[in-house]
Parts: C-alpha cells; structure tokens; sequence
C-alpha cells in the first residue's frame, strides 16, 4: 500500500538539496557575471593601452635622441670642415675619430670620395695639449656609424654619473701641475733679477707674437700628411665591415691589373693609388678660425657592383620570401629601389637598412605582424640584413595578402602595393577612388587592366615621389629573374 506522505517527504528533502531561486536571483547573479567579465575586459585593454603608450613613448625618445645627436655631431664637424656631409639612403659616410678624415660610399653612383683636411699652419705647441684632450676623449670607435656612434661617447662625457673623472680629465690637472712650476718661477725671478722690468715684459710678449704669426707648413710637408691620411682612409673604408660582419666594398674595388682588392690588399692598393690619382685641393677658412686645406680623391667602383651586393643577400631574400608569400624579384627590385644595396643606409626620415624601415611605423607594424608583439625596434637592429629583410618582406606581404587582399592577381595587387610601400595604402587607394577606403579601390583594380591601373596610379599618385618610386620599383624587378634561378 502506497504511503502518502512519500512524495512530500520527497520534495522535501529536494528542496533541502537544491534550493530554488527566483527569476530575479539568477538575473542578479548573471548582471555580476557580466559585470566582472566587462572589468575584466576593461583592465586587460587598459593595461594594453598603457603598453603600447610606453612603447610608443620610447620610439619618441629614441627619435628624439638620434636629432640631438645629430645635431651636436653636426655642429662639431662644421666647426672643422667646410661643409657637412650626412649620410643617406643610397651613401654612407664615415669620420674619423679626429674629424681630420672623412670616407663616403654612393652605392647608387658606385664611387668612393676620401677626403682629408690638414692645417695650413704649425699647430700652437702651447695650445696643443689642451686640443688633444678635447678631441681624444668625446671621439671614440666611430669607424662604422660615425655619426650615432662619436655623440654618444660624447654624451658619455657630459652625462653627471662621474663628475669627479670629467674634472680629473680636463682642465684641473693641467694647473694643478703647472701652478707650483708657474709660482717657482716667478720666485725665482723676485730673487735672480728683481729689477728688470723690461725683460720680464719682453719676455711675455714672445708667445703672443708666435700666435700672431704662425709659422705655414711648406707644400712639401701637406703633401706628404695629406698622402698618409689619404691612403689610411681608404684602407680603412676597404676594410670596414657591415653588420653581418662582411666588409661592404667585398668584391666591388680593382686594382689596375683588373683583380679584387681584398682587406690583405687593401693597405698596399691605397699606397699605390694615391701615389699615382689625382687629387683635387681647396683652402677655405674653418668656423674655428683656422685655415685648413682639403685633399679630395675618388675611386670608381666595379661595373656591376649592384648586381655583387645583390647576389650577396640573394638567398635571405629567396628564404624570406618564400616565407611571406612573396615574389623575390619584387622584394629586390625595392631594395634596390631605397638603397641600392647600402647596408647602412638612412634617411632624414629616419628609415634605416637595405629595405628602408622606418621604426615607428612601418618596422613596428611589421614586427607586430610576424611576431604578435608591440616591440621597441631601433636603427642598430634595422642595420642587421637579416632582420631589415625579414620585417621588410614582411611588411610588402602584408601590404600584398591583408590590405589588397580583394585584388584578384598578383600582377594587380603588386601596382598597388608597391606606391603603398613607399607612401601608404591611403594615398593609393586616394589615387584610385578619390577617397581612403581600400573595398571600393580593389573594386576598381580589379576592373582595370595591369597596364590601365599602372598608367592610372602613375598619373594620378599625389606625390611625385610615390609615382617615381613606382616607375622605378616596376622597371626594374625584371632583371633580377635571372638572378634567383
């Protein structure tokens, strides 16, 4: 027989175990649930918000620095040379530690300038010691970024952490030396000749005639201090190496019997070559008030010394172009295009490397892209051909598979993406459709033919830059077709 009472006792005991809440307690609890699903959101994007203004402030900072560095380095050359000569894009520059010599490479021109300036008159010895404080210390290891390289070891100097060194450096122990002989002197004067006015006098004037009139070095003496600066100068750019720890000028300088100079062969070659090239002279007076002449002599380089640099970075390129989707003859034909293959190129912008990068935008987009990272990228890792040719290839894909995506072929979608490099997807697509959006400008690519979109986006670019770059870049990438087979 059923007992009533089973099924309340039942519900009872089900009650105890799950208590039933109303409508308004689950809302409650879910309005919480949302409510701290959307803090948590909010802190998360904050806290990424905050790491991309930090980042973004040391991009700042960085290109802050490299101006005020500049400048100062700027400021000391003119003070010496006549005029100054700034590296860039497409010609390195490099000075010596004593800013006496100067060495400059156009990759595009394929000549080498050295240039070295020597005082028309003896140096003061009296002046000398101090001069030879203030040049030795600030100008150190400057060999292969003069510019970036010689002001920071100039800031080195200036910065406050060590004040006790800078003094000691200067002008403390000079007197602190000089003071006691100075004093002994003069005693010695008060005993030996007391009254001798006339001499004491006489005697003073001496060094001030001296400066008055200088004595000039004869031509025979410049000569043979211009010839020696000359020819260590042009070993030294023989020598010097890129960031992949190759000399620059590998394979690209001969002799007159026709064979490649090497480093080993260096020192003798600029022996003989400056014994026997013309050089080129001109006096002028210094901002610091000394006469100084300058000895110019140039080398030509080899032919086909774009093809040699680019055969040397021709297997990063294939590597990282079969890594991005890319076709390689478009990633050399750029390089080309923005450097002619100087591995230490930079711009006034400043872009810097083969591919010319630009850190704030254009590197740090691509580093995000291939790296999913916001990361501080700077001039000295851009120098790197590795890294420059990876973010750069990088960067072209993305413009090619993410921005132009729409674009049915690639012969379409590289007209486009090529003046994109160079002045962004907006102006392009502003070429286009007279407005920045990239849907209707692939609209209108794809309804184009190759020829017609070229012919359009080389009328109608903006800038007159971006339609150069285009004419260049095209022309150009079909004769590296046989140099990746």
């Amino acid at each position: 027989m059923m007992n009533i009472n089973c099924p309340i006792r039942i519900f009872l005991v089900f009650g105890m175990l799950f208590p039933v809440y109303s409508q308004d307690t689950f809302d409650e609890f879910r309005k919480k649930q949302q409510q701290a699903q959307q803090q948590a959101f909010e802190d998360e994007l904050s806290e990424f918000q905050n790491y991309v203004a930090e980042v973004t402030s040391q991009y700042d900072a960085y290109e802050q620095q490299q101006t005020r560095e500049f400048e100062e380095f700027k400021k000391d050359v003119e003070e010496k040379w006549q005029e100054f000569k700034a590296p860039s894009k497409k010609e390195y520059v490099e000075y010596d530690d004593d800013l006496d010599s100067r060495a400059s490479v156009d990759f595009e021109k394929g000549e080498i300038t050295i240039e070295v300036i020597v005082e028309e008159d003896i140096p003061d010895p009296v002046s000398q010691p101090v001069n030879k404080v203030e040049n030795n210390v600030p100008k150190q290891e400057t060999k292969q970024a003069p510019i970036r390289q010689v002001t920071q070891e100039k800031k080195k100097v200036t910065e406050p952490k060590s004040p006790k060194s800078i003094v000691e450096k200067t002008v403390p122990k000079q007197e602190t030396k000089q003071a006691p002989i100075r004093q002994m002197t003069q005693e010695k004067k008060k005993d030996t000749e007391p009254k001798s006015l006339k001499s004491i006098v006489e005697k003073t004037k001496t060094p001030v005639s001296q400066k008055e009139k200088p004595q000039q070095r004869s031509p025979e003496l410049k000569k043979k201090i211009s010839d020696q600066k000359l020819q260590r100068k042009l070993a030294d750019i023989l020598k010097a190496k890129g960031d992949d720890g190759k000399p620059m000028l590998n394979k690209q300088v001969v002799d007159k019997k026709g064979k490649t100079v090497t480093p080993a062969t260096a020192k003798a070659y600029a022996s003989e070559l400056v014994a026997n090239a013309p050089v080129a002279t001109k006096t002028y007076k210094a901002k610091d008030g000394k006469k100084r002449t300058v000895y110019t002599v140039k080398i030509p380089m080899k032919s086909d010394h774009i093809n040699t640099r680019a055969d040397r970075y021709k297997q990063e390129v294939l590597k990282q172009s079969k890594r991005f989707n890319i076709d390689p003859i478009i990633a050399f034909a750029v390089m080309e295009t923005e450097s002619a293959f100087n591995p230490k190129a930079k711009s006034h912008i400043p872009a810097y490397g083969l591919m010319q990068l630009v850190p704030k935008s254009g590197a740090r987009d691509a580093y995000l892209y291939v790296y999913k990272e916001d990361k501080f990228i700077d001039g000295d890792y851009l120098y790197q051909p590795g890294n420059n040719i990876e973010l750069g290839c990088a960067y072209l894909s993305k413009i090619r598979h993410r921005y132009f995506k729409s674009i049915k072929d690639d012969e379409r979608a590289y007209i486009c993406a090529i003046p994109a490099y160079n002045t962004g997807i907006g102006n392009v697509a502003k070429a286009l459709v007279n407005q920045p959006k990239l849907k209707p400008a692939s609209q209108k690519a794809n309804s184009m033919t190759p020829d017609q979109l070229y012919n359009k986006l080389h009328k109608d670019l903006k800038y007159k830059e971006a339609r150069d770059y285009l004419e260049r870049v095209w022309t150009r990438k079909d004769k590296y077709r046989n140099l990746i087979q």
